[in-house]
């Protein structure tokens, strides 16, 4: 997933440059139609030069070449200024001068780098579902302050959960590269803010350039049960296997890969194999994984494969949303 973002990223720079070099050569084309003298003292100084290399080689040359076109520049410069034209028109010139479009100073990237990169990571992302969610949206008051031990199976209001959640969600981005910042599973009711606070995350990591793929598991299943018949298929369509397989590398190799509603899929053989795999391939120091469901523990531990089960409660950090669903609170407050 990060080599296709940088090759992409390489592309769009090539893109500007060869861009910036098109419209160089055709306002170079343009001024000499309107200026033939510039044309003409610009071949006379292009000869002038090739002069003053000969005059280097063969030592007997008599030295006028230097001369001569030090004074055609200096027409030039003159007939520029008195003609109103910018001394740069036939140089380049680059969306960002300070790396001409490189996306590199010295060693370092260029500050125009990330404008390149978040956009095309934000393409690959399948984000549109949660929208522009983050943490700056939050808003508490959504969630009550009351606490229900009964209903809820907690001492803690809504509120105060809910706040708890969101503080370690931050805490997961701000510790996102770190070798012990764990996995995250996401469990309670619809509406209670398990997408929202995902997205929040993600959209987080994009901008600190982070590769993210979202995905419901309804879509995740669906992709890898049409995978696994392309490779089946005896001469598959070329296009369904090459977006099948770039699907399956974002899965596998995304910085942080976002699987939503676990639990509201269709039951089908093999299809949790498919996600063993994938879940055993993202056990790298720089790949994490967010799952959320609106299956309780005890759920999970009823439909899904043991070695899955021991995935989600061993490699996972455990958050319990609870509250009224905020969609239908909405929906009241509109009426």
């Amino acid at each position: 997933m990060q080599q296709s973002i940088a090759r992409a990223v390489a592309r769009t720079y090539d893109q500007r440059r060869q861009q910036a070099d098109i419209e160089r050569d055709d306002r170079i084309t343009r001024i000499y139609r309107a200026h033939p003298r510039l044309a003409e003292l610009d071949q006379a100084i292009a000869e002038a030069g090739a002069d003053l290399l000969r005059e280097a080689i063969d030592a007997g040359r008599p030295r006028h070449a230097a001369a001569h076109k030090e004074s055609l520049e200096a027409e030039r410069l003159e007939y520029m200024t008195q003609s109103g034209i910018e001394p740069d028109f036939d140089r380049p010139r680059y969306l960002c001068e300070i790396c001409q479009d490189t996306g590199r100073v010295g060693d370092q990237r260029c500050r125009c780098y990330r404008q390149v990169m978040i956009p095309l990571l934000l393409s690959q992302a399948n984000m549109r579902p949660l929208g522009q969610a983050g943490f700056d949206q939050f808003d508490p008051n959504l969630f009550s302050d009351q606490p229900n031990p009964e209903r809820y199976h907690s001492q803690l209001s809504p509120r105060r959960q809910i706040l708890g959640i969101k503080q370690a969600s931050e805490q997961f981005v701000q510790t996102f590269g770190q070798p012990d910042t764990r996995n995250l599973l996401f469990v309670g009711s619809p509406g209670t803010g398990k997408s929202f606070m995902m997205g929040c995350i993600g959209n987080a990591l994009i901008q600190q350039g982070h590769a993210v793929f979202y995905t419901t598991a309804p879509q995740l299943f669906e992709r890898l049960q049409e995978r696994r018949v392309l490779r089946a298929t005896f001469s598959p369509d070329p296009t369904r296997v090459e977006e099948a397989e770039a699907v399956y590398e974002l899965l596998l190799s995304s910085s942080l890969l976002l699987i939503d509603d676990l639990g509201t899929e269709t039951s089908a053989a093999g299809q949790y194999t498919d996600l063993l795999t994938i879940l055993d391939s993202r056990q790298q120091p720089n790949l994490r994984t967010i799952i959320s469901s609106n299956a309780a523990p005890a759920t999970l531990r009823r439909e899904y494969d043991e070695r899955i089960l021991s995935r989600l409660l061993g490699q996972f950090a455990l958050y319990h949303f609870f509250g009224e669903d905020l969609r239908l609170s909405a929906s009241r407050q509109r009426r």
